[in-house]
This record gives structure tokens, C-alpha cells and sequence, in this order.
């Protein structure tokens, strides 16, 4: 018998029951099992709606955006994007880029209400085939009943002897994003204009987003800017 009068069987036995539970504990906290650990992987890792649309920043973020130089329309309207220069419609706004993406960004007036219309360039690599961004870009909408839209065709076109790829689809838009990068809710009666400009240094991907009526309004708004383009000096 010790000092503490406690039998030395039972102090051992006490020991073992301390150890278990410590053990117990450690295997609990060790984290999700390999296969939740994928499930949770996978479910960080699911693509976007739209890799395009420029997701909300923070504040710190935004800031970081604002510093990087953009192209400005000059006192003539022209916007020197880089590879290419094209005149900006004399009624559209320019705005800062929101999204590093984001060459250039256009508010837009009409009678639907407001549209914008986004300059999008990632370099030499693009963004994925011409196809790619096509489907994509279909997908973001349905038909009122929720069914797809299949009757889309692409329009080919040589502007400047750069390559232009142009679609056009309205319907229930749901390619929109929220702050936390998960799809937004649909939008109804919106349209879509959407060319892609291939050129030596990577494509361009020109847009105009919004309200039915008033991206139909700027239809040809939007076709005499994509053919005012030319390469840059």
C-alpha cells in the first residue's frame, strides 16, 4: 500500500481509464475521415456558374483591384485594350473593373432598365476553348418553363482580320453570383450579346448583360463597337 493509502491495482486501473479517454479525445479531434475530406474538397472545388462574371471582393481586395492600371477611353471615345482598340458607344458609361478579370466595364442606359457591358482578358491561354465559353455561357439560361435553350447559333465574322465568334440568347438567367461565390437566383427577361476576338496575344471576351429590352435596344450599338475594332499601333 502507498503513502496515500490507495492500493497500487487501483491506482493502475485509474491510469488506464485516464489514458482511454485521452485516446478517445485525440481520435475524435483528428479531423473528417479521408472520404469526407474529399467530399469536402470536392464541394470547394465545384466550378462556378460563370468563371467570367467577376465575384463580389472585400474591401482590402477591391482596393488591391483599383491600383492596377486600366484603360480609359480617350477624349475621342477609343479604348486601347491592349491588343486591340475599339470605340466605346458615346452614351455608355465607362466604370472601374470590379474583378481582376475585368479589362474594361461599361454601364449601359436603355429602357428595361440598366445593362453592363464587360471586357474580359486572361492572356494567351483564354479561358478554355471558344466552345467552351459558348456552352457555357447557353447554360446560363432556360426557358420560362425551366427547359434549356438550344436554339443558339453562332455567328462567324473577320473584323480587322481578327476572328469574331458572336452568339446572342435571352431568357431566365441564373449565371449571376453572390458575395460567397455560390449561383445567384435567376433573373427573368435578360439578354445576352456576347463576342469572343481572337488575337496573337489570347482572346477577348466582350459582353452586354442585362434587361431584354434594353440589351435589344443597344443590339447595334453593341455590333458597330465590336466593328470599329482594330489592332493597336
Amino acid at each position: 500500500m502507498c503513502a496515500t493509502g490507495m492500493p497500487v491495482k487501483n491506482k493502475l486501473n485509474r491510469k488506464a481509464i485516464i489514458l482511454g479517454a485521452l485516446l478517445l479525445t485525440a481520435c475524435q479531434s483528428k479531423g473528417p475521415t479521408p472520404n469526407e475530406g474529399a467530399a469536402a474538397a470536392t464541394e470547394t472545388q465545384k466550378p462556378t456558374a460563370d468563371p467570367h462574371a467577376g465575384l463580389d471582393l472585400s474591401p482590402q481586395q477591391q482596393t488591391a483591384v483599383d491600383k492596377i492600371p486600366r484603360p480609359e477611353p480617350d477624349a475621342s471615345g477609343k479604348i486601347d485594350l491592349g491588343a486591340v482598340t475599339m470605340q466605346v458607344p458615346e452614351a455608355w458609361t465607362f466604370q472601374k473593373p470590379r474583378a481582376l478579370m475585368r479589362r474594361a466595364q461599361f454601364k449601359v442606359p436603355g429602357p428595361g432598365g440598366e445593362a453592363e457591358s464587360v471586357v474580359f482578358f486572361m492572356g494567351t491561354a483564354g479561358a478554355g476553348s471558344e466552345q467552351a465559353n459558348i456552352d457555357r455561357w447557353i447554360a446560363q439560361f432556360t426557358n420560362k418553363d425551366g427547359s434549356r435553350i438550344v436554339d443558339v447559333t453562332p455567328v462567324e465574322k473577320k473584323v480587322s482580320g481578327f476572328e469574331v465568334t458572336q452568339i446572342e440568347v435571352a431568357g431566365e438567367y441564373d449565371g449571376g453570383m453572390t458575395p460567397g461565390g455560390q449561383p445567384g437566383q435567376a433573373t427573368s427577361e435578360q439578354r445576352l450579346i456576347a463576342a469572343i476576338v481572337s488575337t496573337s496575344k489570347g482572346p477577348y471576351y466582350i459582353k452586354l448583360l442585362g434587361p431584354t429590352a434594353t440589351v435589344a435596344e443597344n443590339r447595334k450599338v453593341f455590333d458597330d463597337m465590336i466593328a470599329s475594332i482594330k489592332p493597336t499601333p
